[in-house]
């Protein structure tokens, strides 16, 4: 006989602090056999061994802290477990089973009082007052004896599990009359609870209809069979070969560039997409055969029992044989029984550690993983966390408590290491403009930016200044537009090489050469137009050398200084009124670095003597600040906006609409500022193309007022080269727009001759900015009339100059006291005049080493190879 005391004191307040809410005395012992056993404290063990809920699991390893068996929380690390062997829970054991355990029990399993006072005296409710209550209905234990009884163990008179935490006080082991009444009303209390359970459960995936819809899709999908699928999926790629056959094949046909190779590659995918389908089809009828075959042997017994059973008991036989298919369909789809270690690897990926991230996984186990990580491994704390699936990809909803998305932002690199499958750097964030401690995370897919259309195709002449914010040149994610305001606004476009810079610049242009009342100006001086694609024959003007540039500069700022004296005579009020009549003028300037270097190397000026700065990039400025209400107006684009590529032109950051592809982190914060990086403006974690993979070339963000004030990726519409050179011409034949005879009278350039000097350009090839300068031709002479030494001193260059134009290099036309001043000074011109003259078609000449005929030392000059390189010859031949 042993004596067991129900109420004892509990002599370590701590402890109960500890725990503080009802936890089964069995799950936990088995909680501490397990931790012992395994020497691995975490909670993610726990719950996946004991099939628990994760808040249990943090009670249950503070209540294993108090007893000793496990160590403080370490963060996302798991607990050190101080107790090496099972052997040594022997006190644990005492304190949970022995005299002191059914006072830890009590107030482990106590939930009716908010303190840890036991009542005095016991209350049997009458049997007709007991109702449906879980709780009232249970006898208190008595507080002034010891209760005597014998003792069994749990094999003997084991309870079911208890998930709720409300068994009854008194030790159900004790065969005494309070014991059976508890025991009686316990279980009691939990039929009741489990009928409510089956009847919710019905309601959730597990309930019979589910089950039975499950069942038939298995039997469907029996009956269909690999073959089945196989056949469909065959068909189905040989129709998208055939759609890309032909349309490969419309392509080639308005192909302007390579059309034979075209046309021959479309006919070669046709005769593939023919053989495909021929191939789908015959896999189709074979897969008929054996799909009508499995469903005679699936469907048929079934048809056959039910005519039976209504042939046999009318209307109720059929009712019961269709309960008895419900019955068998719903057995069909039950879980499906699987091995320990399959299970638990299944386990393990269901409580939050799947093995990748896939855009088919449930949102509630990638909200697992996500709530995971960032609670675990980025210690943050959330309000309220929402994952919405979406076809590219996860948009995850973050609430933070008394946090901005900082630490997120720092921490991107840590987030995309704790989901793996997710590429590098493709994890995106975006502080909301409606909270502060509100942001969104976007996990992109394989595909993301599947919803992004091609480039619109506009016609000639179709749109007007006042809906250029309206044309789409990109999207996002989720396929809404992006459209720039572009009236009367300057635009800044940065992106590092490969960015896709050219790919928005071009959409941009696209959308201004449709216009009917705009002047298309392009400036490139870093690849002679090449990043206007086809587009270039519907500009007026594409300026590829300093010389056209400040020209056109020039004839931009005295319309746009211009015009406000126009303003009252026209009636337009403080603004010019953009019209066909009266066009508004967009300077396109692509490659700005390469406009700032062309600017600072300058020319030599034959009056002052001396170099001269072209100050190209000091236009594009004083047009920035000055002509905005004349609506001319700029797009810029370049590789970045620090000091080493733009010099001091940081009036640049400060144009209205920013837009940011793949950067470095110095252009985001010059351009937004330190802070905006926090808040998820990380242009500097976009890839550029590298080879073949496109990466996120083209994808930008877009800072443009209050419309585009958030940090959301966008990707811009893209066009086949061929399909702009195709628009580029339509809109040529269909005629540019013409300067307003008012405006044209404010300069002495008309828009007329810059547009014959271009065309003539471009129809020659650049000759102008190709062909050897004549002091180069002269040297080039000057070598030939002394036999192509290898190499000349600058004084035997300028002497054989002195020769052929007496006038410019003679000494007499030099100042010194005496010859060798005068020598020394000529020689000084003629070196700058060779660099002058070579700059603006990028090249240089610099001395370099030879030897002369006969001698042993070699010896300072221009060599004659390099000469060659410069005038295009062979530098080979003799």
């Amino acid at each position: 006989m042993t004596e067991i005391d129900t109420n004892p004191k509990v002599d370590d307040p701590e402890l109960w602090a500890k725990v503080g809410q009802a936890m089964d005395r069995k799950a936990l012992w088995e909680a501490a056999e397990l931790v012992v056993e395994m020497q691995f404290g975490s909670r993610s063990m726990l719950q996946r061994k004991l099939r628990i809920g994760w808040e249990l699991t943090g009670r249950m390893m503070d209540a294993l802290e108090a007893l000793g068996v496990v160590g403080p929380e370490q963060g996302s690390q798991a607990r050190d477990v101080k107790i090496k062997l099972v052997e040594d829970l022997e006190p644990v054991f005492e304190t949970l089973y022995g005299d002191g355990g059914t006072a830890f029990t009590a107030l482990l399993h106590t939930d009716r009082e908010a303190s840890a006072a036991i009542p005095a005296q016991p209350t049997d409710l009458p049997d007709d007052e007991e109702d449906d209550e879980d709780v009232d209905d249970e006898p208190a234990p008595e507080r002034s004896r010891p209760v005597e009884g014998t003792v069994y163990t749990p094999e003997e008179w084991k309870l079911r599990a208890d998930p709720e935490g409300d068994r009854p006080w008194i030790n159900p082991q004790l065969r005494t009359k309070d014991g059976r009444k508890a025991r009686y009303v316990y279980l009691r209390r939990q039929a009741r609870r489990r009928a409510r359970k089956a009847a919710a459960r019905q309601l959730t995936v597990h309930g019979i209809v589910p089950r039975a819809l499950r069942g038939e899709r298995r039997m469907r999908a029996w009956v269909i069979g690999m073959e089945g699928y196989k056949a469909a999926a065959d068909e189905r790629l040989a129709l998208a070969a055939v759609e890309t056959a032909a349309r490969s094949a419309r392509r080639a046909q308005l192909a302007l560039l390579k059309r034979g190779e075209k046309q021959a590659a479309a006919v070669k995918l046709q005769m593939e997409a023919g053989k495909q389908l021929a191939v789908a089809q015959n896999a189709r009828k074979t897969a008929k055969r054996a799909v009508a075959f499995r469903a005679g042997y699936t469907y048929g017994p079934v048809i056959v029992a039910d005519a039976v059973a209504y042939g046999f008991a009318d209307v109720w036989g059929f009712l019961g044989a269709l309960v008895l298919n419900l019955a068998g369909v719903s057995l069909l789809g039950r879980d499906v029984e699987v091995s320990e270690e399959e299970l638990e690897r299944l386990e393990r990926i269901e409580a939050g550690a799947p093995q990748q991230v896939s855009v088919g996984m449930t949102p509630r186990m990638f909200e697992q993983m996500m709530r995971q990580a960032l609670t675990e491994d980025l210690k943050l704390t959330l309000s309220a966390l929402r994952v919405d699936p979406h076809a590219w990809g996860f948009e995850i909803h973050v609430w933070l408590e008394r946090m901005t998305p900082e630490k997120i932002s720092n921490g991107l690199d840590t987030l995309e290491a704790c989901l793996p499958g997710v590429r590098t750097g493709s994890v995106l964030l975006q502080q909301s403009a409606e909270s502060r401690n509100y942001c969104v995370i976007r996990v992109p897919g394989p595909n993301p930016w599947q919803a992004v259309p091609e480039l619109p195709v506009r016609e000639p002449k179709s749109i007007s200044t006042d809906d250029l914010h309206k044309e789409q040149i990109g999207g996002d994610m989720a396929g809404r537009p992006l459209a720039l305001p572009m009236c009367r606004t300057n635009v800044n476009v940065v992106g590092k090489s490969r960015s896709g810079k050219s790919t928005i610049l071009r959409a941009i242009l696209d959308v201004l050469t449709s216009t009917e009342d705009q002047i298309i100006i392009g400036i490139d001086l870093g690849g002679a137009g090449s990043g206007f694609g086809g587009l270039r024959h519907a500009m007026h003007v594409v300026a590829t050398t300093p010389a056209e540039a400040r020209t056109v500069l020039q004839w931009g700022l005295d319309i746009g200084k211009g015009r406000p004296g126009l303003f009252d005579r026209l009636g337009m009020g403080e603004n010019w009124v953009t019209s066909g009549r009266r066009p508004g003028v967009k300077f396109i300037v692509d490659e700005f670095p390469a406009l700032v270097r062309e600017s600072r190397k300058g020319y030599y000026d034959e009056d002052l003597k001396r170099q001269v700065s072209w100050d190209l990039d000091g236009m594009l400025a004083e047009m920035a600040i000055t002509c905005l209400k004349s609506d001319v107006t700029m797009v810029i684009a370049g590789q970045g906006v620090t000091k080493e590529k733009i010099k001091d032109n940081t009036w640049l950051t400060e144009l209205a609409v920013q837009v940011l592809a793949a950067c470095d982190k110095d252009d985001v914060v010059q351009i937004l500022g330190d802070g905006m990086l926090a808040q998820g403006w990380r242009p500097d974690r976009l890839v550029p193309a590298m080879g073949k993979q496109i990466n996120d070339a083209s994808v930008v963000y877009v800072m443009a007022g209050s419309a585009y004030c958030e940090p959301i990726p966008y990707r811009g519409c893209y066009a086949d080269p061929d399909e702009l050179l195709r628009r580029g011409r339509a809109r040529a034949q269909a005629g540019l727009v013409d300067i307003d005879p008012e405006s044209a009278k404010l300069s002495r350039i008309s828009l007329k001759s810059l547009m014959e000097r271009s065309a003539r350009n471009y129809a020659a090839g650049d000759q102008e900015q190709g062909a050897v300068p004549q002091l180069i031709a002269s040297i080039r002479e000057v070598f030939r009339a002394a036999g192509n030494p290898s190499g000349l001193q600058l004084e035997e260059i300028a002497a054989g100059l002195a020769q052929d134009d007496a006038d410019r290099w003679d000494l007499e036309a030099f100042d010194g006291e005496d010859t060798a001043d005068q020598e020394a000074a000529r020689a000084v011109a003629l070196k700058t005049a060779i660099k002058a003259v070579l700059a603006p078609g990028g090249k240089s000449w610099t001395p370099d080493s030879y030897r002369r005929p006969g001698a042993k030392n070699t010896v300072k000059g221009y060599c004659l190879r390099h000469l060659k390189k410069i005038t295009g010859e062979d530098v080979d031949a003799s």
